[in-house]
């Protein structure tokens, strides 16, 4: 039977990672300060390039954008890491001291803690979304919470068996795709096989027309 099992001490850099990864890839928390910090850049330039711009009103103004903008590009970053920094050290020291293992086989997760009773299961129909990275397997059950598979930690089948698997289990979108998403060396290399198979059969296609 295919099987994949890792197994994963508990740390701190991996679950800031994860913490990370979810930040700038799987919520609107980045667009939101970037299109903000848009705003203020224009708002700040149209207030000094303005013709009124001695007027103390118009300076004033054009002070404030500028200040806002500085504060919207700089402050709102890193009061985001500091929270992730600070949900990090709020980890209990028995949790700090913990093993993950998670069996993964085509019917279901199993993931049990060495310091916890009891064990989780979900299929893979439960799973929202699965996200490969170069070093992770992040596995989203909601749009919050989830597990991630270090892919070094797997001391049992392979990263390519997971990945087979998860083609063939996942639970497919509306265009009949399955939710898997790559980031980036997996999906550079993802990229470039796929345009080697397009150009393979537009040949194909030529040659077929030629004979």
């Amino acid at each position: 039977m295919d099987r994949v099992v890792a197994q994963t001490k508990y740390s701190r850099k991996q679950h800031k990672e994860f913490y990370m990864f979810h930040l700038f890839h799987r919520t609107g928390t980045v667009i939101f300060v970037g299109v903000l910090s848009l705003i203020m850049l224009i708002l700040a330039i149209s207030n000094t390039i303005n013709k009124d711009f001695s007027v103390k009103a118009n300076m004033s103004a054009a002070i404030f954008s500028w200040i806002m903008f500085a504060i919207s590009l700089s402050f709102t970053p890193i009061m985001i890491i500091t929270r992730i920094n600070n949900v990090i050290k709020n980890e209990t020291e028995e949790r700090k001291k913990s093993t993950d293992k998670i069996e993964v086989t085509k019917m279901k997760f199993s993931r049990s803690n060495n310091i916890i009773e009891g064990k989780s299961v979900f299929g893979w129909n439960d799973i929202e979304m699965l996200c490969e990275t170069d070093k992770y397997f992040y596995i989203y059950l909601t749009n919050e919470n989830g597990i991630f598979i270090v892919k070094d930690d797997i001391i049992e089948g392979s990263v390519e068996l997971f990945r087979k698997m998860a083609l063939a289990n996942l639970r497919k979108d509306k265009k009949g795709r399955p939710l898997y998403k790559r980031y980036g060396q997996v999906k550079a290399e993802y990229d470039a096989i796929k345009r080697q198979e397009k150009l393979k059969k537009k040949q194909e296609k030529k040659n077929d027309k030629w004979l």
